[in-house]
């Protein structure tokens, strides 16, 4: 999730040049678990300060210590924090599996532009029936 961590001081020093860095927008304190999702007690939340989620996090560290190869990808923004996520994940040598249904982006008109460059060069994008499906066969 992406979070206000260490006071903003583990960001990247380019986002203070973004346009968006004049608002007085800030976030009204530490991101949680929407509660309807729930939090079971096992699982790791991973607290990114910046769009992607490998970016200065211990999620790589994390997803190698449990064995695992391939990444899911879904949430918002599609091209900002899922499409870096899905990116960075495929510089690390994962398997990347994009929810081209279960992300979302505040202009509809940048999901399927989004979709099409992560299908070309970085994830295989697929529904969220599509995934399921796949995921009770290697079960």
């Amino acid at each position: 999730m992406f979070d206000d961590t260490h006071l903003g001081l583990d960001r990247p020093n380019a986002l203070r040049y973004l346009p968006h860095a004049d608002t007085d927008w800030r976030r009204p304190g530490p991101a949680a678990v929407w509660d309807r999702m729930g939090q079971r007690t096992d699982e790791v939340v991973i607290r990114k300060p910046s769009y992607g989620a490998f970016y200065d996090t211990p999620l790589d560290t994390v997803l190698r210590n449990l064995g695992r190869d391939t990444v899911i990808v879904t949430g918002t923004l599609t091209n900002y924090c899922c499409g870096t996520t899905a990116r960075q994940a495929y510089e690390r040598g994962y398997q990347v599996v994009f929810g081209a249904d279960v992300t979302a982006t505040d202009d509809e008109s940048r999901q399927e532009p989004e979709l099409a460059v992560l299908r070309k060069g970085f994830a295989l994008v697929l529904t969220a029936e599509q995934i399921t499906n796949c995921l009770q066969v290697i079960r």
